[in-house]
């Protein structure tokens, strides 16, 4: 397995407020992915490993926003993983039903280093009590087919369903520890 060394990572739509901002419900998708990304650099960074935020403040549409990400990280050199960070929705549990709606990550295909981190990520947040949705393969998203380096796509948890809110509202920088310890686990082969 490749070490990771340096990463970009993102908030994967436009500020809250602007078009393509993401979904919002309990959960503003814009805003949690925003702290999320900026805590997990500096938990990287703390670690040794480069990252860089690659965000998008001004995007004039949904692809916009899309090409000025996959741009930005593929003008960093020696990349080792993409990561974009999101927030799923179509629970609509506002209620709560005493289950999470969970994490998956979503790679063009499973394989190699970032089908493991991947895999960790999963295992890392169900250790917090969200439901491990796995890994998902998708190819029809810009981001994971646009960028030079492999790419994973985070959806780290439901905006629309409560058990999700609770959880996630309890501890939100353990959200972001448990994408740093799967990435430190990679690098240590653990």
């Amino acid at each position: 397995m490749k070490k990771i060394k340096k990463v970009t990572i993102h908030a994967g739509h436009n500020p809250s407020g602007k078009i393509a901002c993401g979904a919002s419900d309990l959960l503003d998708e814009s805003t949690e992915a925003r702290y999320i990304t900026r805590k997990v650099i500096k938990l990287l960074r703390k670690n040794g490993i480069k990252a860089v935020n690659c965000t998008v403040d001004n995007g004039t549409s949904q692809s916009d926003v899309l090409h000025k990400i996959c741009t930005k990280c593929n003008a960093v050199a020696d990349a080792d993983l993409h990561i974009s960070i999101h927030f799923n929705a179509g629970r609509d549990d506002r209620k709560g039903d005493g289950k999470t709606g969970g994490t998956e990550v979503l790679l063009t295909e499973n394989v190699s280093d970032k089908g493991d981190i991947a895999k960790r990520i999963c295992n890392q947040m169900a250790k917090l009590g969200f439901t491990n949705r796995g890994v998902k393969t998708n190819r029809n998203l810009y981001f994971l087919n646009h960028t030079k380096a492999p790419a994973i796509l985070i959806e780290t948890c439901f905006v629309d369903d409560k058990d999700d809110y609770m959880l996630y509202t309890s501890d939100r920088d353990a959200v972001a520890k448990a994408v740093v310890k799967a990435v430190l686990n990679h690098n240590k082969g653990c």
